[in-house]
């Protein structure tokens, strides 16, 4: 029944595509179920009229019946995505944290981070809008009762959450071909510096902390993937997601390089590390193996996650 289904919904689709000019759309088609039910359900579902349903990742259900021209991006993941995709020029509207993304328009209005001008996105008339769980519920509600179609993309995650939300986005935007395109060569880097790593003999162990002292990142977040391209095991890969540690654990880990993820690169004091009372003994202690790398670029699941792999290759020797 299923296979039933797919095939008429892609004869549809390709009648569409005859039909309306949407090109671009169906260079890709997207599997209705994965492992990961939150990275699933972005796919189009039905065609009528000329219009194309898609669902979410929460399963609801967005129609479009053209590429959209205006949209409001409320989340720096969302302005992260398009900007990357060549199509920053539909932004009308954008968060004030998006005004740190490379490419980010300087014509869009700028809103509030966690709430949003609701009057001034009724003028601005923006056919979607991009947000992440930032955004408090409360104004997710209030935007959704003004009639506007509200798009959540993930924020948190893995690599191959970064994918889905490169491929949801740029479906959304009928730019399939461009995320497929940025996918491809976020992967060719992968292999590239897993060769390398595997070329000069990396085989490093590494504590991977976040933002906040032994507030320590597990083998599922996207910064430990990127780690092991790079030839380094983090020795917390048991743990999942973020999690809390302590000096007496570290000690007993004893790994060999330590990766801060840190909001201030230029800025950041290799002491608040190795000052720290307990970790005299540590071995990336003892010898100053301590590096810091961007937190934004090594934990948000877009495009630019390939920067933070760089950095990791530069601190652990791969790449100059």
């Amino acid at each position: 029944m299923r296979s039933t289904k797919r095939i008429t919904a892609v004869v549809l689709l390709l009648a569409a595509v005859c039909l309306y000019g949407c090109t671009g759309f169906v260079e890709r088609f997207y599997p209705e179920e994965t492992k990961d039910p939150d990275q699933s359900v972005f796919v189009p579902v039905d065609i009528e009229d000329g219009s194309i349903y898609f669902k979410d990742f929460d399963g609801n259900v967005i129609t479009l019946s053209s590429a959209p021209e205006k949209v409001a991006s409320l989340s720096e993941i969302s302005t992260e995505i398009i900007c990357g995709l060549g199509a920053g020029r539909y932004i009308t509207a954008l968060n004030e944290s998006s005004l740190s993304v490379e490419g980010a328009p300087i014509s869009a209005e700028v809103l509030p981070d966690y709430e949003s001008d609701t009057d001034k996105l009724k003028e601005l008339s923006p056919q979607i809008i991009f947000y992440d769980n930032t955004l408090s519920t409360l104004t997710a509600a209030m935007l959704r009762t003004a009639g506007f179609t509200l798009v959540r993309v993930l924020e948190k995650g893995d690599i191959s959450t970064a994918e889905a939300n490169i491929r949801f986005v740029s479906s959304l935007l009928y730019k399939d071909s461009n995320g497929e395109q940025m996918i491809a060569e976020m992967r060719a880097e992968y292999e590239k510096m897993s060769v390398l790593a595997e070329l000069i003999g990396v085989k490093k162990r590494v504590y991977i902390e976040g933002t906040s002292a032994y507030y320590g990142c597990g083998g599922d977040s996207i910064v430990s993937e990127l780690c092991a391209y790079a030839g380094a095991e983090n020795v917390f890969a048991d743990k999942s997601g973020t999690f809390t540690t302590n000096a007496a654990e570290l000690k007993q880990k004893d790994p060999e390089a330590i990766i801060v993820l840190c909001n201030d690169t230029d800025n950041f004091q290799i002491e608040t590390v190795t000052k720290r009372s307990g970790l005299e003994d540590v071995y990336a202690v003892r010898i100053k193996a301590v590096y810091a790398i961007d937190a934004k670029a090594a934990a948000r699941p877009t495009q630019n996650i390939t920067k933070a792999l760089k950095s990791i290759g530069e601190a652990l020797k791969v790449t100059k």
